[in-house]
C-alpha cells in the first residue's frame, strides 16, 4: 500500500524509471511490489509511468476489513494474495511461517524482505503476522 499511497501523493502519476531514486525500498523487491499493485489493479502502467486507478484511490481511503474486502475482491487470480486470503479465511492473523511458505511458492527470493512488505500490506487490512 505504501507504493499506491506514494503514487497518489504525487498527483497519481509517477515515472517508474525514477522509483529507485524516490523510494526507500530494497531494489530486489521493488518489481514484486509494482507487479502486485498492477496485478491488483491498484496501479496501471502507461508510457513508462505508474498511474493510480480508481481502485487504488479507493484502497488508500480504506482500512481494516473494508480494505481487506476490496483487496480480496481484486485478488481472485493474483498470487500470493489469493493464497494468503485462502489460508487465513475469516481469521485476523497468519503465522509467519505460513506466510514465508506462501511467498516462497510464489517465487520470492528475498523472503524476509518480502515478509516485511506483506506484513505492512496485511496490517493495513487488520491482519497480523504471528511469529512463533
Amino acid at each position: 500500500m505504501g507504493l499506491v499511497r506514494y503514487v497518489a501523493a504525487y498527483g497519481g502519476v509517477v515515472d517508474s524509471s525514477r522509483l529507485d531514486d524516490l523510494l526507500d525500498i530494497n531494489m530486489d523487491l521493488l518489481p514484486h511490489v509494482v507487479d502486485a499493485a498492477v496485478s491488483l489493479r491498484l496501479l496501471r502502467t502507461e508510457g513508462g509511468n505508474l498511474i493510480i486507478t480508481p481502485e487504488g484511490r479507493k484502497a488508500i481511503e480504506l482500512s481494516g476489513r473494508d480494505l481487506r474486502a476490496l483487496i480480496k475482491s481484486l485478488s481472485d487470480d493474483v498470487r500470493p494474495f489469493k493464497d494468503i486470503f485462502e489460508a487465513i479465511g475469516d481469521s485476523d492473523a497468519i503465522s509467519g511461517q505460513l506466510l514465508r511458505n506462501i511467498l516462497r511458492r510464489a517465487g520470492y527470493v528475498n523472503i524476509e524482505g518480502a515478509v516485511m512488505i506483506f506484513t505492512e500490506w496485511l496490517a493495513y487490512m487488520g491482519i497480523t503476522v504471528l511469529e512463533e
